[in-house]
């Protein structure tokens, strides 16, 4: 039976290779997600352990103090000493940081990937969490005079730059400077995941930075080996004053690792779902194919019974046969993941992340899943025609003398009654508001409506074969009355083809109208919800300095010019977010629906959000304290309520008066400026006088409202364009199928080709055949797969209508252009079964048997 089984896959290795390549692109998903995981977490652990020291000083208690954001408490030269001073510490260093210094490539624009930060710091070389190597040259120098700096080899190959060129980089309060690049430098390995590192002499980063103040911003402290880390940091604590904090290495490592693992958890799911997709399609494609196998075979396993093979023998015959196919599937599938894993890589470094000298690694746990995923697939489809070949009786299979038609069964009741309790539990999670977690109800009656469809598919799609019959009959005559019974021949085996199909339409459909419902709707909102009629903010989501705000008021034709400040801070121990603005911001710069109250132009009036109302049990009418810069605290009285989510573009949970702002936060520092054009002025006059206000600052742009929404627009359609380009695969295995399927149905019938070919059908009309069957298959998969999703699409918009996802929209002729393509689909898998069917020797074909 072992030498029937190897001479059996032998025979047939295109069937194999097309069956091994659908378990292949699962494979290659499920074993890449897990790789490319564990590239970017050894990417992302060797920036945290070149970017943590033993023991770290800040205001926030991280490994920096960044003060782009506003003043914070420094590090002064004495309190260093002291630090210094305790036993254990080998070095103490002195930090001053930023995260908005950008280097400008040669056309003046910011070299930044999305809102990676610009990170600027004075150059230093104590050493990082445990010995590890912290900051170091790679080519050239480091800085030594004012004028010169140091740049990550990324960033300088970005912007086109050499050792010895002179750089622009974008200050957020200093406009515009010119430095000479003396080497290239990073920290450890190199991964920038994205940011830009600029390295600076210690008085340079104090005048960009600190006004020129002979203090730093944080601390970076090196420990014996062999002290104690956490008795050092105790020590360390004693001596800060209010307003810094000191935290052991280890702590930190630990704080931004859990923060790593949910990034990258988010990531890793995201893979694997679409990697679980692959695999089904690919389960329905090798059931369909073993189940024709076993057909065509059906004499073949009859004589072996009949020479004395058993039951359990032929079965396991037939599921030796799937191992193989799963096992070169999926190493195949590792091999394909590890390429596509560093070929992510090498695309993330030419878009500007760099992950330094990170390599995929090919780990033994994404090794086993791929290897045990594959056979439990493979076997698990291959079960049912197995255990058919088995229960054949030999005289029965050896008598037939075509293949029998195909019975419904039980999967097809099964199927209707899953749509029935599907579509009862889509109803229950849209109709009834009270009923809790509508959206798994919804989700898991989609499913099973999806699953049903599949089942059931053989019943469902009769009346669009029975059209395209009556269409073909019209059309091509008898040739299409052929093409039309061979898809009715065996109904099972043309929905489990057409059902791969089914699939991958029915998701792309679904994130289509999502993806255009979401779009619409984010437009909408910033549409109805912006005020002004130009807006100035930030590239990289960092705030900007306040005179080009000012500037922008000088500017002919401006009427007004509503300024938004934002910073962190505490009351009662929780973390706010507090805004700065007028009252006339409020009212008039943006569409904040306040519930009650207003803010006073006078100090110590605040506006609260219901949300951080309830959660800080501060109703109108009751005081709280802020704490301000200056070590103090100030008292504020709740004068107005607003609505939280009535206005997009403002996320604030506490809006003050700028007098008052000022006091708590840096208010030289402006998160977007919203501008009123005067009536009657050129808008496009207007345009060029605000660009010219921001020319010093090129971190800043000028939009008008519409460009601003279709920029936040572009980013949602980039994200869904990627899960698009996903869900593609799908429908890659889906043609595959359809491939597979033919192929095996021209080997299936070639007795009854040559009888064709023998009473006078030529070869052109022969491979008519073969395509018009094989655009009956696409079509009904496509036809089923755009209904579902369509039903899909406005069930989840509906549902997420309180998200935000407010307009449904859908994109018709997109739609009709997923059926039309699909068809043609058809019409290109059928080309080499049709070509291999018309060139079948007419004499031969009869006399198989």
């Amino acid at each position: 039976m072992l030498h029937a089984t190897w001479r059996s896959l032998m025979g047939r290795k295109l069937r194999l290779l097309l069956s091994a390549f659908s378990i292949v692109l699962g494979i290659a998903f499920v074993s890449g997600s897990l790789m490319f995981t564990n590239l970017l977490g050894s990417s992302f652990n060797s920036i945290l352990k070149s970017g943590i020291a033993d023991v770290n000083v800040s205001s926030g208690g991280g490994a920096f103090n960044d003060t782009s954001t506003g003043p914070q408490a420094t590090v002064t030269p004495e309190l260093l000493e002291k630090i210094s001073a305790l036993d254990g510490v080998v070095e103490a260093t002195g930090v001053v940081m930023s995260t908005g210094l950008y280097p400008l490539d040669k056309d003046g624009k910011v070299l930044a990937f999305g809102g990676a930060p610009g990170i600027g710091t004075n150059w230093y070389t104590t050493p990082a969490a445990g010995g590890a190597e912290g900051a170091r040259v790679i080519d050239g120098r480091a800085p030594e005079k004012g004028d010169e700096l140091a740049i990550d080899p990324s960033t300088m190959e970005r912007g086109g730059y050499a050792v010895g060129d002179r750089l622009k980089v974008s200050t957020p309060k200093n406009g515009i400077r010119t430095y000479t690049i003396v080497g290239t430098a990073t920290f450890g390995s190199g991964a920038t995941a994205g940011a830009s590192y600029l390295f600076f002499t210690l008085d340079e980063m104090r005048d960009l930075v600190l006004d020129g103040a002979k203090d730093y911003s944080a601390a970076w402290i090196a420990t014996a080996p062999g002290a104690d880390a956490q008795q050092i940091t105790t020590e360390v604590s004693k001596l800060l004053p209010e307003g810094l904090t000191a935290v052991s290495g280890q702590e930190q490592a630990d704080t931004l690792e859990k923060q790593l693992s949910i990034g990258l958890s988010f990531i890793n799911t995201f893979l694997l779902v679409f990697a679980a997709i692959a695999l089904v399609v690919a389960s329905l494609l090798i059931l369909n194919t073993f189940s024709i196998l076993v057909a065509q075979r059906s004499r073949e396993l009859a004589l072996l019974r009949a020479l004395g093979a058993k039951r359990n023998q032929v079965r396991n015959s037939v599921l030796l046969e799937a191992a193989v196919i799963g096992f070169v599937g999926a190493t195949i599938g590792i091999a394909a993941g590890y390429g596509l894993t560093a070929l992510i890589g090498l695309s993330l470094g030419f878009f500007g992340i760099d992950i330094g000298t990170s390599v995929p690694t090919l780990t033994w746990q994404a090794v086993a899943t791929s290897y045990v995923l594959a056979l439990i697939i493979t076997m698990f489809a291959a079960w049912a025609p197995a255990r058919k070949a088995s229960a054949t009786r030999p005289v029965e299979a050896m008598t037939a003398a075509a293949a029998p038609t195909e019975a419904m069964g039980t999967g097809v009741h099964i199927g209707f009654a899953l749509i029935i309790l599907g579509a009862a539990s889509v109803v229950c999670g849209v109709l009834f508001d009270g009923l809790p977690q509508p959206l798994v109800w919804a989700g898991v009656g989609c499913v099973a409506v999806l699953i049903g469809c599949v089942l059931a598919a053989a019943v469902i799609g009769r009346p669009i074969v029975w059209l395209f019959g009556r269409l073909y009959k019209v059309m091509f005559g008898e040739v299409g009355k052929i093409a039309e019974r061979n898809a009715t021949r065996q109904p099972r085996r043309t929905a489990a083809t057409a059902s791969t199909l089914t699939i991958g339409l029915a998701l792309v459909t679904t994130v289509t109208i999502l993806a255009s419902s979401t779009t619409t709707s984010v437009r909408a909102g910033l549409t109805d919800t912006q005020r002004g009629d130009f807006l100035m903010s930030p590239v990289n989501f960092r705030p900007f300095d306040r005179k080009v705000a000012d500037a922008a008021a000088k500017v002919e034709g401006v009427e007004k010019v509503w300024t938004f400040s934002n910073g962190p801070s505490v009351v009662d121990g929780e973390p706010v977010f507090v805004t700065g603005t007028t009252p006339d911001g409020v009212t008039e710069g943006t569409a904040l629906d306040v519930l009650a109250g207003q803010l006073n132009p006078e100090g110590g009036s605040a506006l609260l959000s219901m949300d951080e109302s309830r959660a800080l049990d501060l109703p109108l009418g009751r005081t709280f304290t802020l704490p301000t810069l200056k070590g103090g605290t100030i008292e504020l009285l709740v004068t107005g309520i607003f609505d939280g989510d009535s206005d997009p573009s403002q996320r604030a949970s506490i809006i003050v008066n700028m007098g008052t702002f000022e006091q708590v936060a840096d208010a030289s520092l402006v998160s977007v400026a919203k501008i009123k054009v005067a009536p009657g002025a050129d808008h496009e006059a207007v345009r060029a006088g605000l660009e010219k206000a921001a020319a010093d600052l090129p971190t800043v742009v000028v939009t008008d409202n519409a460009e601003y929404a279709d920029s936040l627009v572009g980013q949602f359609g980039q994200i869904f364009a990627v899960i698009n380009a996903l869900l593609a695969l799908a429908i890659v295995i889906s043609v595959l199928g359809i491939v597979n399927t033919l192929g095996l149905s021209v080997m299936e019938r070639t007795r009854e080709i040559g009888l064709l070919r023998a009473v006078g059908m030529t070869r052109p009309q022969l491979r008519r055949v073969i395509r018009l069957e094989s655009v009956v298959v696409a079509v009904l998969g496509s036809l089923l797969g755009v209904a579902l999703g369509l039903g899909f699409g406005v069930v989840l918009v509906r549902l997420l209508r309180d998200s935000g996802i407010t307009e449904l929209s859908i994109s018709w002729w997109q739609l009709a252009l997923y059926v039309v393509v699909a068809a043609l689909f058809g019409v290109l898998a059928a080309i080499g079964p049709a070509r291999r069917a018309s060139r079948m020797n007419i004499l031969e074909s009869i006399a198989m048997d």
